[in-house]
């Protein structure tokens, strides 16, 4: 059987699958693309494939990665009990030396049932110098029954050393209109909602995949949205700090995912309610065609596990969804049509704001909120970043 959903990664896959058939798998890969690619599931494909007996014998016109699902191999990593295969993943915020140096001395010994001894290492981009310096001695002499793949949101995260001893494998975007269809034909979906998540998921199968059964994100990120909105060009100082204090709070309320989205009172939030309904109908019909049988039981990665909501239900993830949406009304105040928006369900909010403002003012926005996040993500106080995005909105602050 193939992997269950690398829709779109065909690519990868047959790079992969000829270097397994060839004999000339690399010891290393260095997995990489935005959170929502596919990385991890391309990680199962290559573990099952390259541990899978039932391959020897199969018929050769099958490809894809392919692994028959029945061999001890196969059974075993497929739900999550295989000893021969572990996954590394932060420690918090960063992938620590210990975790490594763990991993380095697991992996020189020989693999008891697979063929190699398969070690993922999730976020790659959290290890600190010290932890990749530590790995850098694995790969410079890495043992002969030893697969590494490093998932990770972009190479230049990692020392030149580290990424030049990893084969690349880049996992890119899948078109809007190939998306919609897929996720009407894998995912039951009404043509408009397929539509609206193609757009808000930015062509990214697997964060499509975790909108269509998490119910709450739309309800966060418009209430989120509705409460900038609601001291854009205001001029009352005031206000905007009152509406940085009241978002910080209702984030804090609802990080929790779905119940922490409840708790915090946005349910009715939504500022474009009949469109907030097609976003998120059916989102349990939805989670039933989301994961295949077949990898039910692997440990979860980013791609399985994920919740949207609590992305965006911090302070760093909700200047995230600011800056999406002021490059929105920058790209309609440009003469841009539907077919480049991603909030494509808030057409009307967004023209109506393209309207009153000028192009440039919109690139300062969605740049100012760019930036607030990227210092939020550096541990900057979250009150005073908030406070301080919130009065440029209000005042035109430059």
């Amino acid at each position: 059987m193939p992997i269950a959903e690398l829709f779109g990664q065909q690519e990868a896959v047959k790079k992969l699958d000829g270097e397994l058939l060839s004999g000339t798998l690399s010891h290393a890969y260095m997995i990489w693309g935005p959170a929502g690619s596919d990385r991890w599931r391309l990680a199962m494909a290559l573990a099952l494939a390259a541990n899978c007996t039932g391959r020897e014998g199969a018929d050769a016109s099958r490809e894809g990665l392919w692994y028959c699902g029945e061999c001890s191999n196969c059974t075993k990593l497929l739900a999550g009990v295989h000893p021969d295969f572990a996954v590394v993943r932060p420690d918090g915020k960063v992938i620590k030396i210990d975790q490594i140096r763990e991993m380095q001395s697991r992996i020189a010994l020989r693999p008891g049932e697979a063929r190699l001894k398969t070690w993922v290492i999730d976020d790659a981009h959290t290890m600190n110098e010290e932890s990749q310096n530590c790995l850098l001695k694995v790969l410079e002499e890495p043992p002969g029954h030893a697969l590494i793949m490093l998932l990770l949101d972009e190479p230049g995260a990692l020392l030149p050393t580290i990424s030049s001893r990893c084969h690349s494998i880049r996992l890119g975007s899948v078109d809007r209109e190939s998306l919609v269809e897929w996720g009407r034909r894998e995912l039951g979906m009404s043509a408009e909602r397929a539509a609206v998540l193609a757009a808000v998921s930015s062509g990214l199968r697997g964060k499509m995949e975790r909108l269509a059964r998490d119910a709450d994100y739309f309800k966060v990120r418009n209430a989120i949205i509705s409460r900038a909105r609601s001291v854009m060009w205001c001029g009352d100082g005031g206000l905007a700090l009152t509406t940085s204090e009241k978002l910080l709070d209702m984030l804090k309320r609802s990080s929790g995912g779905a119940r922490g989205a409840a708790r915090a009172g946005i349910a009715d939030e939504a500022s474009g309610d009949a469109i907030d309904g097609a976003a998120a109908e059916g989102a349990a019909d939805g989670a039933a065609g989301a994961l295949d049988g077949d990898i039910a039981g692997w440990q979860s990665g980013e791609d399985d596990d994920a919740s949207e909501t609590a992305a965006i239900s911090t302070p760093e993830g909700a200047c995230e969804v600011l800056a999406v949406y002021m490059r929105d009304v920058l790209a309609k105040s440009l003469g841009g049509g539907p077919d480049v928006l991603i909030n494509i369900d808030l057409a009307d909010e967004i023209s109506a704001d393209a309207e009153r403002g000028r192009p440039e003012q919109f690139r300062r926005w969605a740049e100012k909120c760019m930036s607030t996040a990227e210092a939020l993500a550096a541990n900057a106080n979250a009150r005073l970043a908030l406070d301080d995005l919130m009065l440029d909105l209000a005042l035109l602050l430059t």
